[in-house]
């Protein structure tokens, strides 16, 4: 009798306490969506209550084939009720008006793949068809129009990514979306079998997380392309490395095409900044402050190796100019691996910065001279002025959260500026210590 109520009791609170999250969850998702989510988000109002899917996906799309939607269609993927948004979109500048027919033959294709099930304004589902047969299968695409009414080129990228999470959150809300969780990648991301089954909601190693991210690798069939995406891809990973070498907490790779995200968490960071590039660093900055950013090795995705000009900067502009170089004759440059050997010795010397807040020029004397001027230039005793009453358990979480992966890349740069310079990414992996 005692183990029954004993267990009655145990189930009663464990409900208790879901419903309570869940109410917070309603809530935060609630105030984000009426304070910050795009104008998209209100022709929702008339989504079916039939549609609903236990995943979600979204894509931006600008000047993209129909291979990314192949590939899905084709995929296991299609039959685990997911909801796929596209945003397709161009920006407002005469590069976008150029390419304007290549976002409607897009959306052209992708409502050939199925049945119109619903529209409102720029919104269109499409429920799914298998590829050759007369066979409906349980995902769809939810197409989004941001072609004819273009996107602020200084926006870009960003603002796609953020109306297609911000549909999402809202489907979510009103219970057409099953999972906690919102997948954000790109069309030249071949997504593996075991992409969406990562994030089942049972998993315990993701109970903390507030964001994922998936291994991956960059393919061309061109040789240069390959091998200037490779190059790229070890400078990605070296930096990464160089982090976590350093005990970092932001160690974490920046890739849109490889990131998941917590919907709750999403809502609390105020959703993607609108930038026509790095929208990936600054969300995942303000995320990896919520909760942890967890990196799922054996999730798999292959990314299409490309140069590309859409972008002011990332992979794209990268692999151009490391093709660019290599014509040339000219090796590939990065940071200098000291550089991540003084960022290990001033995270270590953090451990002791409260202690010494009256008397910063103690605490500073026993680094060296480039990483005191380092840290003087990126504002160390601005912050140290303004957190000088605080208790030690505030005064220690609040410098993790002002030197975060935007002010870690502020110092790497500050000590690349004062002398550890730049050199051959080769010799900077040889010489790594890590």
């Amino acid at each position: 009798m005692t183990e029954n109520i004993d267990r009655l009791f145990s189930e009663a609170k464990s409900k208790m306490s879901k419903n309570i999250a869940d109410l917070q969850q309603h809530k935060t998702s609630a105030k984000y969506l009426t304070h910050y989510a795009e104008p998209e988000v209100l022709s929702l109002a008339t989504f079916p209550e039939k549609n609903c899917y236990q995943h979600v996906i979204v894509i931006p799309a600008f000047q993209e084939s129909v291979q990314f939607i192949e590939r899905f269609i084709d995929s296991v993927l299609v039959e685990q009720h997911c909801l796929v948004i596209v945003v397709i979109n161009q920006p407002d500048n005469d590069f976008g008006r150029q390419h304007q027919q290549d976002q409607i033959d897009l959306a052209q294709y992708i409502e050939q793949q199925g049945q119109l099930a619903w529209q409102q304004d720029n919104l269109r589902l499409i429920e799914l068809y298998r590829e050759n047969q007369n066979q409906k299968a349980n995902s769809a695409l939810l197409i989004v129009d941001r072609y004819s009414v273009p996107i602020p080129v200084e926006q870009g990228v960003g603002l796609a990514r953020k109306i297609g999470a911000d549909l999402a959150i809202k489907l979510s809300v009103t219970g057409n979306i099953f999972s906690s969780w919102v997948h954000s990648t790109d069309a030249d991301a071949h997504l593996p079998n075991n992409y969406l089954a990562a994030h089942k909601q049972s998993d315990t190693t993701l109970k903390q997380a507030a964001a994922t991210c998936c291994n991956f690798f960059h393919h061309s069939e061109e040789s240069l392309i390959h091998q200037a995406n490779l190059q790229y891809e070890n400078a990605l990973r070296y930096y990464v490395a160089g982090l976590k070498y350093a005990a970092s907490p932001y160690a974490y790779f920046t890739i849109g095409s490889i990131l998941s995200f917590d919907m709750l968490a999403y809502c609390q960071a105020r959703g993607f900044p609108k930038r026509s590039a790095g929208e990936d660093f600054y969300l995942l900055n303000k995320l990896a402050k919520l909760g942890k950013v967890t990196y799922l090795d054996d999730v798999v995705i292959k990314l299409d190796a490309r140069p590309s000009q859409r972008v002011p900067f990332g992979t794209g502009p990268a692999v151009q100019n490391i093709m660019q170089l290599g014509a040339q004759g000219i090796a590939y440059q990065y940071y200098n691996p000291q550089i991540f050997v003084s960022l290990k010795a001033t995270l270590k010397a953090f451990d002791s910065l409260w202690e010494n807040r009256q008397q910063p020029e103690v605490w500073l004397a026993e680094l060296s001279e480039i990483n005191q001027q380092a840290l003087i230039n990126i504002g160390l005793l601005s912050f140290i002025t303004k957190q000088a009453s605080a208790k030690k358990v505030q005064f220690e979480k609040q410098l993790i959260v002002w030197f975060d992966s935007f002010k870690t890349l502020k110092f790497i740069h500050a000590l690349r500026d004062l002398g550890l310079s730049n050199m051959s990414l080769e010799q900077a992996i040889a010489d790594a210590p890590f």
